[in-house]
């Protein structure tokens, strides 16, 4: 790709170790050391010296959305905001691939650290403005301190305000967080999501939300759970009865520690991953950008198809049906009224798996990242178990799968055809966009 040295703005629709850093302040810390030494210094354009603010960022942002109250499913979304205006920023400076969505200029020179923790602050200053006197601006004057002070870093500090303005246009009224109300029929016809939790259910705004590389949110949408009165839903119910139940005694204790993990706070976990995965590849600023806008575009589209899928087919979950087992027509489903599933049941509709729609997808893009199929990848616990390790994403389409079943919170055909929605996405948006 050329080097652009106008000031012109062009915008377009948008269609192991450990992370060793505690905290955001600690790893800016580093970086300012770094900074000093030579090492990754304001507009070097070569690749090689390992990064360290887009995972302090990303760990920024992590704790900025627990703080505002973003459940998983928003927080997943609201992600792909702050990586995109990353990314962007920082091709805009680098000149290493094409933009995702604001075709941005740089002076020679600009600091591309510079530009990429602007982008990231102004994004989440925007959508969590209560986060800033806190958590967001005490990171961004860290991240600024680490960096020579000159013309260099203010030509940064202005392409990630503009790629930041230009995106956050870009998406106004995308329908990110709109309130839209579910409410259950009555009387509810056999087979339908009943909530189960007191508080509003999670990801009712997706189905109507802008993707932001898939033409549509039911671009992928897919036929729809079993007939009730199907051999196929037979067998679903009574895989996830002896699997999932609370008390079963088939399931192997590896299968009760998978379900557990995988029942761990999803956003969290994830991004605890990406940032080891940043920290064992060493990758630079342009590549650790790129990785984050990937994973984070091909997330937030999937949960957007996946929801798509949720509210259309309002398929109830194990924790309903294997007790009503009698009502569902079908001679083979036996109820059992004391059933319990073995992790919480989340609060949305049990088809299609969003851990599917993701987990999977997440395999997709890291072996395109690496051009291998040998993923090697390795997702830590957020509650103090053991970390889990997948040598290919066949390995971890399969673990996250089963997990579900053996937690006692989907059924087989959810995640059959959640992990469908999540290939197909991950392909398409890696079909489109983020080409060298």
């Amino acid at each position: 790709m050329s080097r652009r040295t106008s000031s012109s703005l062009h915008a377009r629709s948008l269609g192991g170790r450990r992370w060793r850093a505690p905290a955001v302040v600690a790893a800016l810390a580093v970086g300012c050391t770094m900074a000093g030494s030579g090492v990754a210094v304001a507009g070097d354009r070569s690749h090689g010296a390992p990064d360290l603010f887009v995972a302090a960022w990303d760990l920024t942002a992590t704790q900025a959305l627990a703080a505002a109250g973003f459940n998983p499913v928003e927080s997943h979304v609201m992600f792909a905001y702050v990586a995109i205006a990353e990314y962007d920023a920082a091709v805009a400076v680098h000149g290493h691939g094409d933009h995702f969505a604001v075709d941005a200029d740089a002076p020679r020179g600009a600091s591309a650290e510079a530009a990429v923790s602007t982008a990231a602050h102004r994004v989440l200053a925007h959508y969590l403005p209560a986060q800033m006197p806190t958590i967001l601006d005490p990171a961004y004057h860290a991240a600024l301190a680490s960096i020579p002070d000159g013309s260099a870093e203010a030509a940064g500090v202005a392409v990630g305000e503009r790629v930041a303005a230009a995106l956050i246009e870009l998406r106004r009224d995308d329908g990110f967080r709109a309130t839209v109300p579910y409410t259950p029929p009555v009387p509810a016809p056999v087979g339908t999501w009943i909530p189960t939790a007191t508080t509003a259910p999670l990801g009712t705004f997706l189905p109507g939300m802008r993707p932001f590389a898939l033409r549509s949110a039911d671009q992928f949408r897919p036929d729809g759970p079993p007939d009730l009165d199907s051999r196929r839903w037979a067998r679903d119910y009574a895989e996830v009865k002896a699997f999932g139940s609370a008390t079963s005694t088939v399931r192997t204790s590896d299968q009760t520690a998978a379900a557990r993990f995988w029942g761990e706070p999803p956003f969290t976990q994830a991004h605890e991953s990406f940032r080891l995965f940043l920290d064992q590849h060493d990758l630079d600023l342009a590549d650790a950008t790129r990785f984050q806008a990937m994973m984070s575009v091909t997330y937030a589209d999937a949960l957007i198809a996946c929801f798509d899928a949720k509210y259309r087919y309002t398929f109830w979950r194990p924790v309903t049906a294997i007790p009503a087992g009698d009502t569902d027509g079908n001679r083979r489903t036996i109820a059992d009224p004391s059933w319990a599933p073995l992790i919480p049941t989340p609060n949305h509709p049990e088809y299609p798996s969003a851990h599917s729609c993701i987990t999977p997808a997440s395999g997709i893009v890291i072996s395109r990242f690496l051009g291998t199929a040998h993923i090697d990848f390795t997702i830590p616990s957020v509650t103090g178990a053991a970390a889990r390790h997948f040598a290919t994403r066949q390995d971890l389409r399969l673990e996250v799968g089963n997990a579900r079943i053996w937690g006692g919170v989907h059924f087989r055909s959810a995640v059959d055809d959640g992990t469908a929605i999540g290939e197909r996405t991950a392909k398409y948006v890696l079909r489109h966009h983020f080409d060298r």
